[in-house]
């Protein structure tokens, strides 16, 4: 292998990410990550995502993100620790600089972006805070980050599932998968101001999650990284047996349909 094809180092807590995203990315981009297109929307909104602005999507996943941005004129970049995922966000946006990578260390120079996102992203760092260091390193000054997550979890119906999921992990592998470890009140925003941002904005967007059948919904759940975690620890038929059970009272019984309402925030910052 030569040196230049050699993936670049990366945190342990990334590549935990990177094994746990890796597990069925196709799945997720079908069945799964549209369902968050509000959010992606609203942060982009944030963001002041317009006609020729160079942003970057920390965290960009299989691309919806920036497929989105682009569609607003703008002069889209990625990063992912999954190659899996990436590999559908290339197909998606063939002309965009999509790097694998760990977001506490960036690929990129100092200055470079009009806005940094990352979209349900950052608690998953290591250390968080330092991603955020970074993110606004490569802004430019007046530039804008915005980051965005779950808010509390007693806002999301989907807080149901992480739970079942996340009681057949051991203890000692907790914290390998936090969705909710900035979520509370005022945590981002204080994250985002010790990476010597100053927060401008905030809000909040509904997504709904919504599968065509169990079966749809219990796939798109084993292949999130929480879902890949406790298959891991307990096997995939005991997931997929916690799942069904936890999903039910989201299901209607006359169609199938498996609903579930979410709740994100999302803070805009600038350098």
């Amino acid at each position: 292998m030569r040196a230049a094809d050699v993936p670049p180092a990366i945190s342990p807590a990334a590549e935990v990410q990177r094994r746990l995203w890796g597990t069925d990315p196709r799945a997720w981009a079908e069945l799964a990550e549209a369902h968050n297109t509000p959010l992606f929307e609203a942060v982009l909104e944030a963001a002041g995502i317009s006609q020729g602005t160079s942003m970057l999507d920390v965290g960009c996943g299989s691309g919806l993100t920036l497929m989105l941005a682009a569609q607003r004129g703008a002069i889209a970049s990625g990063l992912d620790v999954s190659p899996g995922l990436l590999g559908i966000a290339r197909e998606r946006l063939p002309d965009a600089d999509l790097r694998e990578g760990d977001m506490e260390s960036l690929p990129f120079a100092d200055a470079v972006f009009n806005a940094v996102v990352g979209v349900n992203s950052f608690q998953f760092a290591g250390d968080p805070r330092l991603a955020l260091r970074e993110a606004a390193r490569v802004t430019r000054p007046g530039g804008r980050v915005v980051a965005s997550l779950f808010a509390a979890p007693e806002r999301s119906q989907g807080t149901v599932v992480h739970e079942a999921m996340s009681a057949l992990i051991p203890p000692e592998q907790a914290a390998d998968h936090a969705p909710y470890a900035l979520s509370a009140p005022g945590n981002l925003e204080a994250a985002l101001a010790s990476a010597g941002l100053r927060v401008t904005d905030a809000g909040e967007v509904g997504c709904c999650w919504r599968y065509a059948s169990m079966a749809d919904a219990v796939h798109g759940l084993l292949c999130s990284a929480g879902g890949a975690r406790a298959a891991e620890a307990a096997g995939e038929d005991a997931v997929r047996d916690v799942l069904e059970r936890a999903l039910a009272q989201f299901q209607d019984p006359e169609t199938g349909i498996v609903t579930m309402q979410n709740t994100f925030r999302w803070v805009a910052a600038h350098r």
